[in-house]
């Protein structure tokens, strides 16, 4: 397995992480928001959202990088 190989492995496990996290408190903070009438979980929500889509950008833009620099290499 190439060196990149394992930078990605690496990044798609943390990125599985947050995600799964992100969701859980997402979910765990609308459900307070809005069936308890806990007003301040709202912006823990969105920023709950915020979290999971960014470790997702975060992933995929490593992911084209490591393609840049493959397909730089091999040309």
């Amino acid at each position: 397995m190439t060196a990149d190989a394992v930078i990605q492995k690496k990044r798609l496990t943390v990125m599985i992480a947050i995600t799964a996290a992100c969701f859980v408190l997402a979910g765990v903070a609308i459900f307070g928001a809005v069936s308890l009438k806990i007003d301040w979980l709202l912006p823990v929500f969105f920023l709950a959202l915020v979290g999971g889509l960014g470790s997702q950008i975060w992933f995929i833009l490593g992911w084209m990088r490591a393609a840049k620099r493959e397909g730089g290499a091999s040309s």
